[in-house]
């Protein structure tokens, strides 16, 4: 029995199509890396408005952030790719075209950026408000204090979850293809209409997907562990 499963697996054929699947890879990298480029600034502006004085950009920076939240990121990438273009196109009379891939970043974007608001907006708070005041009393200006005093020590504080949520948005990526994205999930569905051996394909996809999160994770540790002695 063990040696008809062993032969199920049959890892040479995932080896046989190497290139072509972690070039797909690389797709999932890269929509990985703008995403998160595209999360992490409008976290930071969500995060900020968040802790407004002023009550309508404060609304409306929470409501941004509990839709993205808890809308399904597959949600928001079918939205994007399908309805944002048409929408933008009634409202300001253009003809938008949204590549696959651009939209996936876009989507991602939005979804992550609404669980990084919160991570950011956590870590302004837990600035001790002493370091805050101290500020004030020497004449530094409100933004001078958020850029030299508050974000340097935030940033330490978020450093861990912001890692955690990169890691949940890599695997995120992993439903792009859906809006024919060709990374490597796509490449490997495309393969198995040419093989008909989903075993074998999707089992090495499903690991190399382990191998690198399992990689991040224990980058993440590291971090945190030297975290500790930052603070």
């Amino acid at each position: 029995m063990l040696g008809e499963l062993w032969q199920s697996l049959d890892p040479s054929l995932f080896w046989e199509y190497r290139v072509i699947l972690l070039s797909g890879l690389a797709v999932n990298v890269g929509i990985f890396l703008a995403a998160a480029v595209v999360a992490s600034l409008l976290a930071f502006a969500i995060g900020l408005a968040r802790m407004s004085r002023i009550g309508p950009l404060r609304a409306a920076a929470t409501g941004y952030a509990e839709l993205f939240r808890n809308t399904p990121e597959l949600v928001i990438i079918v939205w994007t790719y399908y309805v944002l273009p048409v929408l933008i196109g009634r409202l300001f009379g253009i003809r938008l075209d949204l590549s696959p891939w651009l939209a996936s970043v876009v989507a991602l974007g939005l979804a992550y950026s609404g669980f990084m608001s919160e991570t950011v907006r956590g870590g302004l708070l837990s600035i001790p408000r002493g370091h805050v005041e101290a500020a004030m009393s020497i004449g530094m200006s409100g933004w001078t204090i958020l850029w030299r005093i508050m974000l340097p020590q935030a940033i330490r504080r978020m450093l861990p979850e912001a890692l955690n949520q990169f890691v949940s948005l890599f695997k995120a990526t992993s439903i792009v293809s859906l809006i024919a994205v060709q990374d490597i999930m796509y490449r490997v569905s495309m393969i198995n209409v040419q093989e008909m051996r989903p075993l074998p394909l999707y089992t090495g996809a499903a690991l190399l997907y382990c191998a690198v999160v399992i990689a991040a994770s224990q980058a993440i540790q590291h971090l945190s562990a030297r975290r500790q002695s930052w603070v």
